[in-house]
């Protein structure tokens, strides 16, 4: 069986699939040996005997405070521990279908959803709450055992297949277990994608269906670069697919070996060639690309799923060791790019996320936790060539709250009389139309921008970046786009004020060249993508690139200007990029 989707990190791997369904936590569908099934029971039960020590406990505490009254309910949630209807089933298919726990029990669990629906009184249907009270306890309960399979400890090294994974459950994923990412909605832009493509791991998105099309288990090949996906290949198909993954393997290492060039253009112009990163251990990674820098390390990753706020000294030491790493280049972090979700979990959401509360909008809020990371921000100056970066201003009043917060940052460390570097330079992430179009206003507040394509392409274009149905709409080479780029190089020219790219556009080699055309110096990627685009920049002159760039800018559409660029910068591109 073959599968068609996007492919977003490029690369060959072979493995075993491993599905992972979501639920109120990801639950993994796992193939038993045949002697493994008892063992599963007995974690099952022991989930269900600990679910019934904390409902006995909570229905006691109720009983005690409230009256009985209140807490029969939970009467009935131990009953249901009890219920064949509900462990007999989960219990037969873990031993006649070799799964593991949490699996049967969410397929169960479905079932007895669609026995409840059927119900004509409202009463009875309404206790499917009830049941996922219980059910949910148990699951909980399985995940908390020492043996549970989890995202942050897989059971092997897999092909891992999923619906989708949210940024938080990627930045705690099991990478080195990862051999490939195979998802059914998402994008290139997508940050499961982005960390994939940074640690040099296969992953095709936009599937739709794989998770219910691939049996779980099954020999799954993944080719990140064509964005197919083969199940259970014939030896033929599989030997072909290892002749391309040694090739790919070959001119990965040729890339490799320009780590220590520099990206200099034939007519000699330089472009500083640094990495995107999500996690403090990526630096290492970064280094050995050849990036020569951080362009981007976005701070939101060290909240973690718990959403945690990590303390003042907490962060001072990642961005020390940051630093360390990196030395004698420099750290640019954006500060907190979250939503109201994550500054009060549990609390009201917003309907469109990428719209609603974010980043600079939840100073008015709630400004301690972004005073608190700008405090160890001017603290960390002191170890290295650290920037700070504000992301998703509007416009000039955006920008100076941000600006005001940071000056009583500076203030209250005076006060107090902790060492600080006072001249931290500071830079705006431009992502939002609004402050593309106020460049030149920003530019007079600010000592740089770095232009952040992901999140510009889509509020320009109105196209979700992660919704597969229009993915086709994403397309960076827009005249819009490229228009709109060119418009925020020359305000910054006006100001004497550096500026890059720090979007995926940039790790693209046929966008890259085109950026330098239009008079970017600096352009911040993935790191694995880094050698790529060094090639393409090494094999160009700058001239040819302006030209090409300024002939674009009067093209009406992405097809349009593809295809020229394609054709006049044909001798710079390797041939998997022309």
């Amino acid at each position: 069986m073959e599968l068609k989707g996007t492919g977003v990190s490029p690369g060959i791997a072979l493995g075993r699939a491993l599905i992972v369904e979501r639920d109120a936590a990801p639950v993994f569908r796992l193939v038993l040996s045949p002697e493994g099934g008892e063992a599963e029971v007995a974690r099952l039960m022991g989930a269900v005997e600990a679910s019934r020590v904390q409902l006995q406990a909570i229905r006691d505490r109720l009983s005690r405070e409230v009256g009985m009254p209140h807490a029969y309910i939970f009467d009935a949630h131990l009953l249901m521990l009890d219920d064949p209807l509900l462990l007999d089933r989960v219990r037969s298919m873990i031993r006649d279908e070799r799964v593991n726990a949490e699996w049967a029990l969410r397929t169960v669990s479905d079932q007895l959803h669609a026995l409840f629906a059927q119900f004509t009184d409202a009463y009875l249907r309404e206790r499917s709450t009830d049941l996922d009270d219980v059910l949910g306890r148990i699951q909980l309960n399985l995940s908390g055992s020492a043996d549970a399979p989890s995202l942050q400890h897989l059971p092997g090294s897999f092909v891992l297949v999923a619906e989708g994974l949210t940024p938080s459950e990627a930045a705690e994923l099991d990478w080195q277990r990862v051999l490939a990412v195979v998802t059914d909605v998402g994008s290139s832009t997508y940050h499961t994608a982005i960390i994939a493509r940074s640690l040099g791991i296969p992953a095709v998105v936009g599937l739709k269906d794989a998770t219910r099309r691939i049996p779980p288990g099954s020999l799954v090949v993944v080719d990140g670069g064509r964005g197919e996906v083969v199940v259970d290949p014939s030896g033929t198909t599989l030997a072909g697919f290892r002749v391309v993954q040694e090739e790919y393997r070959q001119e990965e290492a040729r890339l490799q070996g320009t780590r220590a060039l520099a990206a200099v253009t034939l007519d000699g112009v330089a472009v500083r060639l640094q990495a995107n990163v999500e996690f403090p251990e990526e630096a290492a990674t970064a280094a050995s690309y050849g990036a020569e820098g951080i362009g981007l390390f976005r701070s939101e990753y060290l909240l973690g799923r718990g959403v945690k706020w990590p303390s003042e000294d907490q962060q001072l030491d990642v961005y020390r060791r940051l630093l360390d790493q990196m030395r004698p280049h420099g750290v640019t972090v954006r500060t907190w790019d979250v939503g109201l979700e994550e500054l009060a979990p549990g609390g009201p959401t917003s309907p469109n996320p990428a719209l609603g509360e974010r980043a600079l909008r939840l100073v008015r809020r709630s400004p301690h936790p972004f005073r608190v990371q700008l405090r160890a921000l001017l603290r960390a100056g002191l170890h290295g060539p650290i920037r700070v970066m504000f992301p998703f201003a509007s416009g000039p009043a955006d920008l100076r709250l941000a600006l005001d917060l940071l000056e009583e940052a500076r203030a209250e460390l005076r006060r107090e009389g902790i060492a600080f570097r006072e001249d931290v330079p500071v830079g705006l992430n431009l992502e939002v139309p609004s402050a593309a179009l106020t460049a030149d206003l920003l530019a007079r507040e600010v000592e740089f921008f770095s232009v952040g394509t992901n999140d510009l392409i889509q509020y320009l274009l109105a196209v979700d970046r992660t919704d597969p149905r229009v993915s086709s709409l994403y397309q960076p080479l827009h005249p819009a786009v490229l228009r709109t780029l060119d418009g925020i190089a020359r305000a910054a020219e006006a100001h004497s004020l550096p500026f890059a790219v720090c979007g995926e556009m940039a790790a693209q080699p046929l966008p890259a060249v085109l950026l330098a055309g239009l008079g970017y110096r600096e352009l911040s990627m993935t790191p694995a993508a880094v050698p790529r685009v060094k090639a393409a920049l090494r094999a160009v002159r700058i001239e040819a690139a302006r030209e090409v760039a300024l002939r674009c800018l009067s093209l009406g559409t992405e097809a349009e200007i593809e295809a020229l660029a394609r054709r006049e910068l044909a001798p710079c591109l390797a041939p998997a990029d022309s």
